[in-house]
């Protein structure tokens, strides 16, 4: 009987006490508020997490880009050269001589009037001056392009007919970071290049220039915006 009076008394009180436990859970909801304020860096996070996801978006958008842009101008410069090997030009008169041995069924090797022949190519010098890019486009309205040098005799061969107080832009030019490029798409090989001491020596200056300031002819990089004369260079017609 003592352990249910004491139960009793128990229970009892907790009745008696209810008021002051619903008071409190009355005022339970009134501190929500500032328990969603306790995050504060949640939202941050989140905004955090999405600039760094746009930026990474954005560098991989721009290094596609400029890797796409390369291989449509290395394509573009492609298209050009098997164009011009593919181009019928019409030359009103040609100067021939006859092959000895002969070229496959052909007799006769020719270059157009006022071309000069050096083994299987023929040379034009241009004595107006124009930007290097002007200069291309006016060599392959010939059908040809600007002049490649690939060995010492090929360099020797053209200095002999070239105007020492002159300058004449060749078909080399400077595709981006120091990367030289001919323009028939033949290899650049540095063991065949004929640069002056200290050049080249500016990364601002794209096209090649062949000149001869003091005692010797060589090569020099230039601003390709520049007007110079040009040599043009075109193979053999065979007849």
């Amino acid at each position: 009987m003592a352990s249910e009076i004491i139960y009793a008394e128990v229970n009892f009180k907790n009745e008696s006490n209810s008021p002051s436990i619903y008071s409190d859970c009355a005022t339970a909801p009134k501190e929500k508020p500032t328990s969603s304020l306790s995050k504060p860096g949640h939202p941050s996070l989140l905004f955090t997490s999405l600039m760094a996801l746009f930026l990474l978006l954005a560098i991989t958008f721009l290094a596609a880009f400029i890797f796409y842009f390369q291989k449509y101008s290395q394509l573009l410069e492609e298209k050009k050269a098997i164009s011009l090997t593919h181009k019928v030009i019409t030359h009103k008169e040609l100067n021939c001589k006859k092959d000895d041995p002969p070229t496959s069924d052909k007799v006769w090797s020719c270059c157009p009037k006022d071309w000069k022949p050096f083994s299987s190519h023929c040379y034009f010098t241009a004595t107006d001056s124009a930007s290097w890019e002007e200069s291309e486009e006016k060599c392959f309205s010939m059908g040809a392009h600007l002049m490649v040098i690939h060995s010492q005799e090929e360099q020797d061969f053209i200095t002999k007919i070239l105007n020492p107080e002159a300058a004449y832009y060749i078909g080399l030019s400077d595709s981006g970071h120091r990367q030289w490029r001919w323009v028939d798409q033949t290899p650049y090989n540095e063991s065949a290049t004929f640069w002056r001491s200290g050049e080249p020596s500016s990364n601002n200056e794209q096209c090649v220039i062949i000149n001869h300031p003091h005692s010797s002819w060589g090569w020099n990089d230039v601003p390709c915006s520049g007007k110079q004369k040009s040599v043009c260079q075109m193979k053999k017609i065979y007849l």
